[in-house]
């Protein structure tokens, strides 16, 4: 008897506790946790689109971009650009890009007969917009072009390659009946957009038409035509992969 008492007070016991933790309490918790857990299902939900939309602005942007500089300057397919800052979205409402950056390879620098060509072309642009048309324009450009040593030949027709100094390269050509004649010279700035060189240095021994043949293949400059409106040359120098030039400008048609 005594048992069956002790299991009958335990069952009553167990019956209270689990009235009490179904009670009021339990059940105004329960509903907070649940409009918490919807709270952050809708904002992980909101987080998700703008992260789309995100995406989508800075790939719309990249490719107005690469649209226009490909046009502007000739290429045979769009350049890579990134879009630097964040959000991309708000700048597009705002219609500026802040900043952004562009490489492209095998850039016709020229539009004549003698075509030259640059090897790797880098710019980095701020302000970028778009004007009527569909052009965009920069408020700043800085351009970094690598032309590479047998592009450079080709365009002097003579054989170029690095020389002894930080501006110095050295011309080769072949002339009849001597072999092969080498002279040194200066890189530097020519013009606004043009690559010149000058100092032309060769040794005593070399008849005059050999002189002739290399002065005058390296009289000729070399511009910088095709590239975007806007830009203008700073400085030149002499690399072991080319000769690397740098220019720079304000309102910048790209």
């Amino acid at each position: 008897m005594k048992t069956n008492a002790i299991d009958a007070r335990r069952t009553v016991k167990r019956s209270l506790e689990g009235k009490s933790m179904n009670g009021p309490e339990n059940g105004r918790a329960t509903r907070r946790t649940r409009r918490r857990n919807g709270l952050i299902a809708v904002t992980l939900a909101l987080l998700a689109a703008a992260g789309g939309g995100e995406i989508w602005a800075t790939q719309y942007a990249q490719d107005r971009i690469a649209a226009s500089v490909q046009r502007g300057i000739g290429l045979a397919s769009a350049p890579r650009v990134h879009v630097n800052g964040f959000p991309v979205s708000l700048q597009l409402a705002r219609k500026k890009i802040a900043e952004a950056e562009i490489d492209a390879a095998q850039v016709p620098a020229t539009m004549n007969d003698r075509v030259l060509t640059i090897q790797e072309l880098a710019i980095h642009l701020r302000g970028v917009h778009q004007e009527q048309g569909g052009q965009e324009r920069a408020d700043e450009a800085e351009v970094t072009a690598t032309i590479a040593y047998d592009d450079l030949s080709a365009f002097y027709g003579v054989a170029v390659d690095r020389g002894n100094g930080e501006d110095q390269v050295v011309a080769t050509a072949r002339v009849p009946l001597l072999g092969q004649v080498s002279a040194s010279a200066r890189v530097g700035v020519a013009g606004p957009r043009a690559i010149g060189v000058a100092a032309v240095r060769l040794s005593e021994n070399v008849p005059p038409t050999a002189r002739t043949l290399l002065k005058s293949a390296l009289e000729r400059q070399a511009p910088l035509d095709n590239l975007p409106e806007g830009l203008a040359l700073r400085s030149v120098a002499v690399t072991d992969h080319g000769i690397v030039a740098l220019m720079a400008g304000n309102d910048v048609d790209l």
